[in-house]
This record gives structure tokens, C-alpha cells and sequence, in this order.
């Protein structure tokens, strides 16, 4: 079945878009219909494979032979496995939210805003509230009984959105998110939104299952979920507008305005101003002179968003297009939608924190600084030791013979010219390190880099053996591509793009190859490193489910990109699923390679057994 490009996608949503202006009532009756039609494919197909079993069943009635056969040959068990998948599919898991839970009782006066705004819109009922530490606002639902419903509303809180924000526009911010959940209309954008996340969820569910029937369905969903997905896109987009207008009718035009402005604003300038500042104190302090939270706290109290700051971020912000990437419109068509008045946001005495969490606010940002501390003190002081390393190895190289240093050395030496002293002082390095590795896909793009920003046409000869890093190939293809069109080359520049599509699509060929693994598998023996392979002879050894393991690699095309190894192995005991044993195998190897993991029972069992016959025994 042909791919879903993307310029289908787009054409589906432009013809979403004006069935929905014309008519949306007629736009939602088939909006629902096609979500039917996902429920109506997978339940015949659960109803089909149910009452198959139970025909095979009655078969042992009316002839025990041929029951016994199809016992024998496994019929019945790969009937039964299909129909676990289907339904496991349709139990739609979430992992449990990070964050911390705000009790009603603790925060009466958060809960009360959030009572009264539920209750003036007949909004859905939230059950959970939970702070975290960033810079946004969202009311997600959790379905209990997968797609059958049963719906938990979670409210989710930033901190660093109550700090940045007043009350009043931080109301504005509920406003809108709980627009999405009130009136009938929204909850029907609910119900579908929902559905399209188990649309996908199905996909991820038959993409890695080979049982019984998961081919067809998954053709299926790979036709179905994405057309869904566009032709749903003009509702999703709508409700936007719709839970902007919510806003602007709860507070004001001009405070809901004020909303998407500061919320568009504060973000880049707490990354730039604090966070970024904060942060470069690591190069000199072997821990934080303050805590974070507590210190953006004040830093926004005392250092507010100039007006001229302000201006200028949404300067830029306001020139940002409404494109089909996502849902939501730009900045520029929201406020235009609410209002025609251009607004600022104002200065305010007191943050939505301050207000809304009451006597706990201080002790809520020190369980967030503590949180913090626990989690980076360790990172921390890693930059600081790293930093005092960088500049205590460059004083000591500065009178030094290159020539005598190992390479591991002369790597280290260039990445700390290159962040500590710039690029004049980091490219006589790069270039001596690739003289004695002229493949280096790292030294070469650094070099090609350098000589791109000096306009110097030599930077092609490195650019070009940076095309064969994935990593580096789509930075080194466009400093390629600009320079030679900078300097008048067009002929030059096409020729080169038409390089890098060419590298482009070898690179995607071997990552097809790396990701996939089959019976037909190219194998050859194992060329691993001694001290990985006796960690992973370790990490198997201690898996009680592992009697013995076999390893092979995979023959890839592609040279220059890591290994990629297969580990086989006989369970151990009674197995009631082989996939289960794979899976929990595979999870216990934290290791730091490519592996895929088999069994040489089960749906695997070809492959595995290759592995065993060409491979090495590790265990």
C-alpha cells in the first residue's frame, strides 16, 4: 500500500478545512462516521477471530481427529494470540505523569479559581492537579478502560508559568484549556482527539507483532489513522480558536490577548536571560550560588521583560506563519481573532504562585529546588571539573609538540580550542588530526565549518566527508549547498544538493537495515570488543531466564556506522509467551551498543537458530 506522503496529508486538511467552513455539522457527521469506522473494523475482526475459535472448538464434537490437528499444529494458539493483540491494542496505556500533586486542601485558593472556572462553563470535572517545573499549562485525559472511555482529567501546572504570569492572565491561560473541555460540542473535539491517539496507539501495537493477522491490520491502520488524523485537523484547529474565545469571554479580550503575548515572550527570555546565565556559572562554581527557583523568583521580580525586549520578541513572533505542523495558529492569527487592539502585557506586584498556592508557595519552591539539586548537582559538577581540565590542558599545550600526543589526547585538545579559545585557535588542530585519520567524519566538519564561515569554497573537500555521518549530514549538505550559492555557483550548489540526496537515501537504506531483522538476515561472526562482550556475558548470566546465548553481527552495507548485534539464547523453564521473554531479556541489557535480542523458540526461533549455527556462544 503506497505511503501517506505528507502533500496528501496537507491536501486532506485544506479539504477538511473547507468542508468545515461549509458546512459543519455535515463536517462532524462524517468526522464521527470515519471514527466509527475504525471501532467497526477492529471489532469485526475481534468478532471474526472469537467466533473462528469457537467454530475450531465445535469441531471437537463432531470430529476429535481433526481438533487434535489443529492442537497439534498450533491453529487455536495463534488465533488466540492475535485476538490478546487486538485487545491489548485497544487498552490504551499511558505512563503515570511526573510532577507533584497539589491537594485540595492544601491549595484552596488554586482550587477555587479552578471550581469556579469549571463551574461557569460547565466544564468536565478535573480529578488531579499536578505542578511541574516548566513554563506551560495543559489539561490532558487519561482514558481508564482504554477506547471504551471512562475519562481522568489532569490538570497540569508549570511553575515557571505561575511566576512569569498575573493572576488575571494566568485565569486566562485555565480559561482557554478548559474550553477544550466544555460544552457539547468540545467534549465531541475530546472524543475524537481521543480517538486519534488510539488510532496511533493501534499502529505502535501491530508495527511489532507478527502474530496472526497483525499484516492486514496494519495495513490497515497505516491507510486509516493518518487520513483520520488530517481529515480531523479543521476540528482541532477550530476548538483553538474557540477555547481562545472561552478566554476572551471568562476575562476580557485584552487580557486574553495580553495571555498569548507574555506566555509567547517569557519563554525565550527566561531561557535567554536566566536560565543561559544561570547555567554558565558551572564553568566557575563547583556548585549553584542559588537555588534555582528561588533565584527565578527574584530574577523576575527584580528583572521583568523590558518593554523594548518585549517588543522585540514579539516583533518576530508576530511573523510566524499558521502552518499545517500543528494545531495550534500562530501567535499573530490568535490575537487578531480575539482582538484589534494591539496589546502589552503589563507589570504586576504579585505572580499567579504567590496568589494562588498561598502560605505553601515558598515551601513548594524549595521541594522544586531540592528536587533540582538532587537531580543536577552531579552534571554540575562534572562541567565545572570539565572546564577546569579544558583550561588546565590548554596551559599546559601551549609550548607542546602535537606530534606527541595520543589521539584521544589531540581530540580532547581540539574540542577545547575550538569552545575555550575559538576557531582560529581550534582549526590547526582539527586539521592535524585528520591528517592522521583522513576519514574522521568529526574532524572534517568541524574544518568544513570554519572554512563555511570564512566563505572559503575549501570547506566542499571536508563538508563532503561529513556527509557520511547521519549525524552530520544535514548541517555539512546545507553549509555546502549556501556557500557555493553564496559565491555565485549555481550550477556548483544544485549539483552538490543533488549529492547529498544521493548520501541521503544510502544513509536511510543502512538505517532501514540497522532497525529491521528477519530469517533472511545477513549474519557474519561477531567482532566485538572484549570488554563488551564480557559485560554483556555478565548482564545474560544473571538473567534467570537465559540458559545459553549465542551472538552474531549483521552484515550491513554501510561502513562507518557502529555494529549492529544480534544476541540469541535458549529460555530457561517454562515459557508462557516468548515474546514476554525477549522483550524482558532485551530490557535487561543497559548496555551501550546495538543489540537485538531473539530466542531460538518461538517467532524468532529461525533467525535464532542462525544466530546459534554462525555466531559465538557467550554463555
Amino acid at each position: 500500500m503506497p505511503e501517506f506522503t505528507e502533500e496528501q496529508f496537507v491536501e486532506l486538511i485544506k479539504k477538511s478545512e473547507v468542508a468545515a467552513a461549509e458546512n459543519i455539522n455535515s463536517y462532524k457527521l462524517k468526522l464521527a462516521l470515519f471514527a466509527l469506522l475504525g471501532y467497526a473494523v477492529i471489532f469485526f475482526v475481534v468478532a471474526s477471530l472469537v467466533l473462528l475459535v469457537g467454530g475450531t472448538i465445535g469441531l471437537a464434537f463432531v470430529g476429535g481427529g481433526l481438533f487434535l490437528l489443529l492442537i497439534k499444529k498450533k491453529f487455536i494458539f495463534v488465533i488466540l494470540i492475535a485476538i490478546w493483540t487486538l485487545l491489548k491494542a485497544l487498552w490504551v496505556k499511558f505512563d503515570p505523569p511526573e510532577g507533584r500533586v497539589l491537594e485540595r486542601n492544601q491549595y484552596p485558593e488554586l482550587f477555587k479559581e479552578i471550581d469556579e472556572l469549571t463551574d461557569t462553563l460547565n466544564a468536565l470535572k478535573i480529578h488531579q492537579v499536578i505542578i511541574q517545573d516548566n513554563l506551560n499549562a495543559a489539561v490532558v485525559q487519561h482514558p481508564r478502560f482504554g477506547i471504551l472511555g471512562g475519562q481522568k482529567n489532569t490538570l497540569f501546572l508549570g511553575i515557571q508559568l505561575l511566576l512569569a504570569l498575573p493572576p488575571q492572565e494566568m485565569r486566562s491561560v485555565l480559561a482557554h484549556e478548559f474550553g477544550h473541555l466544555s460544552g457539547n460540542h468540545s467534549r465531541f473535539s475530546g472524543w475524537i482527539y481521543r480517538v486519534r491517539m488510539s488510532w496511533y496507539r493501534i499502529m505502535e501495537a501491530f508495527e511489532g507483532s507478527e502474530s496472526f493477522g497483525a499484516s492486514l491490520m496494519r495495513r490497515f491502520f497505516n491507510w486509516y489513522a493518518p487520513k483520520f488524523a488530517a481529515y480531523s485537523f479543521a476540528l482541532a484547529r477550530n476548538n483553538e480558536y474557540e477555547a481562545d474565545q472561552v478566554a476572551a469571554e471568562l476575562t476580557s479580550p485584552e487580557v486574553a490577548a495580553k495571555a498569548l503575548v507574555n506566555v509567547h515572550a517569557q519563554a525565550p527570555y527566561i531561557d535567554r536571560e536566566f536560565w543561559d546565565a544561570y547555567f554558565k556559572q558551572a564553568d566557575k562554581m563547583p556548585t549553584p550560588p542559588i537555588a534555582p527557583y528561588e533565584g527565578l523568583a527574584r530574577f523576575l521580580k527584580k528583572s521583568p521583560i523590558t518593554r523594548k525586549q518585549l517588543l522585540q520578541t514579539i516583533k518576530q513572533e508576530m511573523q510566524e506563519e499558521t502552518h499545517y505542523a500543528d494545531t495550534h495558529p500562530a501567535l499573530k492569527d490568535r490575537v487578531e481573532a480575539i482582538t484589534s487592539q494591539a496589546v502589552i502585557p503589563s507589570d504586576f506586584s504579585k505572580n499567579s504562585a504567590e496568589v494562588w498556592l498561598g502560605e505553601r508557595y515558598q515551601d513548594l519552591l524549595s521541594e522544586f529546588d531540592k528536587d533540582w539539586m538532587g537531580r543536577n548537582s552531579e552534571r554540575w559538577k562534572g562541567r565545572y571539573e570539565y572546564v577546569v581540565e579544558a583550561k588546565r590542558t590548554l596551559a599546559e599545550t601551549v609550548h607542546i609538540d602535537l606530534d606527541t600526543l595520543s589521539d584521544d589526547d589531540l581530540w580532547d585538545l581540539t574540542q577545547y580550542k575550538d569552545e575555550f579559545e575559538g576557531d582560529e585557535a581550534a582549526l590547526p588542530v582539527y586539521l592535524r588530526f585528520l591528517s592522521r585519520h583522513p576519514k574522521s567524519i568529526g574532524a572534517a566538519f568541524y574544518i568544513g565549518r570554519i572554512l563555511f564561515t570564512r566563505k572559503d569554497e575549501r570547506a566542499i573537500k571536508y563538508l563532503r566527508i561529513a556527509l557520511n555521518g547521519p549525524n552530520t549530514l544535514e548541517d555539512a549538505g546545507r553549509m555546502g549547498y549556501h556557500l557555493l550559492k553564496d559565491n555565485g555557483k549555481e550550477q556548483a550548489a544544485e549539483a552538490w544538493w543533488q549529492e547529498v540526496l544521493q548520501v541521503d537515501e544510502r544513509h536511510r537504506e543502512a538505517a532501514a537495515q540497522r532497525q529491521s531483522f528477519g530469517p533472511e538476515e545477513a549474519l557474519r561472526k561477531a567482532d566485538i570488543d572484549k570488554e563488551l562482550f564480557h559485560e554483556l556475558a555478565k548482564a545474560l548470566k544473571a538473567n534467570r531466564r537465559v540458559g545459553s546465548a549465542w551472538i552474531a553481527e549483521k552484515a550491513i552495507k554501510e561502513d562507518g556506522w557502529p555494529p549492529v548485534y544480534i544476541v540469541a539464547f535458549s529460555p530457561r523453564g517454562f515459557l508462557w509467551s516468548t515474546e514476554k521473554a525477549v522483550e524482558t531479556v532485551a530490557e535487561s541489557l543497559q548496555i551501550d551498543a546495538d543489540i537485538f535480542v531473539v530466542c531460538v523458540k518461538g517467532d524468532t526461533a529461525e533467525l535464532g537458530k542462525k544466530v546459534k549455527t554462525m555466531g559465538r556462544k557467550i554463555v
